[in-house]
């Protein structure tokens, strides 16, 4: 019986809601994935993200990444994006979501809105920890037409990992 209160016990205590903190939070992350539409399948460039932010009693986010697109695939060159974001995470859970509203084309243009979401497994302790996610964001890219070339909203696959400061 006494294994099985305290087994109840320290359950409790991890189940539990997280102490209220807020504060600034800072996050580096680097990723890359495929773009699925039009075929054929594509990498889309590695990116690195550095992200800026502040943290509402650990259960709300609210960020401001900078995105370097690298250009490290054939047709693609260097390039600048601004994703705000919110992440929501539940307490006592080590899984989050993100939903992203970006600003695409900052250096070559054309300058264009995105939108998409992640979810995402994160570690840490004290403070400081890394993470890793999976997401989906629309891209707007010109395709070939009859009659030349038209905008047309592509879906991308992006993974992502990094470290945190919260």
């Amino acid at each position: 019986m006494r294994k099985l209160v305290l087994g109840v016990a320290a359950l409790a205590m991890l189940a539990g809601p997280a102490p209220a903190s807020a504060g600034p939070l800072l996050e580096l992350s680097v990723g890359s994935g495929f773009r699925f539409q039009p075929k054929p399948i594509e990498r889309i460039p590695t990116n690195l993200m550095l992200t800026g932010g502040y943290s509402f009693a650990g259960t709300l986010k609210l960020e401001l990444g900078a995105v370097a697109n690298l250009g490290d695939v054939e047709n693609s060159d260097f390039e600048v994006d601004l994703r705000p974001m919110v992440v929501v995470a539940p307490p006592a859970f080590p899984v989050y979501l993100r939903a992203i509203l970006g600003v695409t084309g900052l250096v070559d243009g054309p300058r264009d809105i995105n939108y998409g979401g992640a979810l995402g497994w994160d570690l840490g302790a004290l403070g400081v920890g890394v993470f890793i996610e999976a997401g989906a964001l629309s891209r707007r890219i010109e395709v070939p037409t009859a009659t030349g070339t038209a905008k047309d909203t592509v879906w991308i696959a992006e993974g992502r990992i990094g470290g945190y400061w919260d």
